[in-house]
């Protein structure tokens, strides 16, 4: 099996600043991630596959929308503030002209945007994601892709979040329900990507790995 050029986009969810090392959601092994997904970016323009940014940036006036969490969080909690610094894109993976930007309130980038319109438009039925919070944006906007009949593809050193056991779970939950789909290694997306046949886990069944704290990393690394 080979991606489709024409039918296949790369989706980069919140590889925003607000995620750096020190920051208040730091994630682990950001760098790391960030590197491995300006790589993605960089095989899929070269092999003319689109690239999709989603990024998370609420204005003040948007705050009720989410009105459960206004009421939990105080103002030094906030994340993706519009026009702030922490809300940014990172440098490493900033869009390049050709690229798409989708701004997005909710942690599914496909809840109350048009991200879903924009894929069709161009003919994609299938993503390659990298991108953070593995369990919590990550997890939101993979699940609706795969509701909508997406293909997704996730590259697993792509995915990142505050904790690496936080990641492999968050991984793990997707993988028991990425049907049509399946997780990549990072040297297998940029080699897919590129035109190689896929090589990585398929997903074949629901709920293939029914994991515990005791071998969450063993599952994980088997993916």
């Amino acid at each position: 099996m080979h991606l489709s050029p024409t039918a296949t986009a790369v989706l980069a969810i919140d590889l925003q600043n607000e995620y750096r090392p020190g920051a208040l959601w730091a994630v682990e092994g950001y760098d790391t991630v960030l590197a491995n997904a300006a790589a993605l970016m960089a095989a899929a323009r070269a092999a003319g596959l689109s690239v999709f940014h989603a990024q998370a940036s609420v204005a003040p006036a948007e705050r009720d929308a989410y009105a459960l969490q206004e009421a939990t969080i105080s103002e030094d909690m906030r994340s993706a503030v519009e026009g702030s610094e922490g809300a940014a894109i990172c440098a490493e993976v900033a869009p390049h002209p050709g690229d798409e930007l989708v701004i997005k309130h909710w942690p599914s980038a496909f809840r109350e945007t048009d991200l879903e319109a924009r894929l069709r438009a161009r003919g994609i039925d299938t993503l390659v994601v990298a991108g953070v919070l593995t369990d919590s944006c990550v997890t939101g906007t993979v699940f609706d892709a795969v509701y909508a009949g997406f293909r997704v593809w996730l590259v697993k050193e792509a995915c990142g979040s505050m904790t690496g056991h936080m990641h492999r779970t968050g991984m793990l939950d997707m993988a028991n329900r990425l049907y049509g789909g399946g997780v990549l290694r990072q040297a297998a997306a940029v080699a897919a990507i590129g035109g190689a046949e896929l090589q990585g886990w398929r997903c074949t069944r629901p709920v293939e790995f029914a994991f515990t704290a005791a071998t969450v990393d063993a599952l994980y690394d088997s993916l």
